[in-house]
């Protein structure tokens, strides 16, 4: 007999001791963790050009949202489900997709599933004459 269920199509936890519960009431969507794993302001960083990020994004939880002129930058998505803003689209993220963000275009990313959305970014600074 088999017998499969998907924690992603399951009805949210709404139990009173669930992280949902706990931040349905917070004054920001903002609900994420970001490291900067490889990061040219570092002191000892070989870099130049290129900053490595993990996100966690929370259920119900949200990047800042933000655009920069003077990078790129591309996504991995390692888990979870979501929806990337990029300029004027809208696209549904989830494990194995990859996007490109051009330079100056405003991007946000939100967690749709009810697993935490992590994502792997790169960003790379472009030369003066690049831009």
């Amino acid at each position: 007999m088999k017998y499969v269920v998907n924690v992603q199509n399951m009805s949210p936890d709404l139990d009173p001791r669930s992280l949902r519960d706990r931040v349905k009431n917070r004054d920001k969507a903002v609900l994420r963790d970001t490291y900067y794993l490889i990061n040219p302001e570092e002191k000892n960083c070989k870099s130049r050009r290129l900053t490595l990020g993990h996100t966690t994004i929370y259920p119900t939880g949200t990047t800042t949202g933000h655009s920069h002129d003077d990078m790129e930058e591309v996504y991995y998505i390692i888990s979870g489900k979501g929806i990337m803003i990029v300029g004027e689209d809208e696209f549904k993220i989830e494990q194995g997709d990859a996007l490109y963000v051009p330079p100056g275009v405003f991007h946000t990313t939100k967690q749709s599933g009810n697993l935490p959305l992590i994502v792997v970014w790169i960003t790379c600074k472009l030369e003066p004459h690049e831009k």
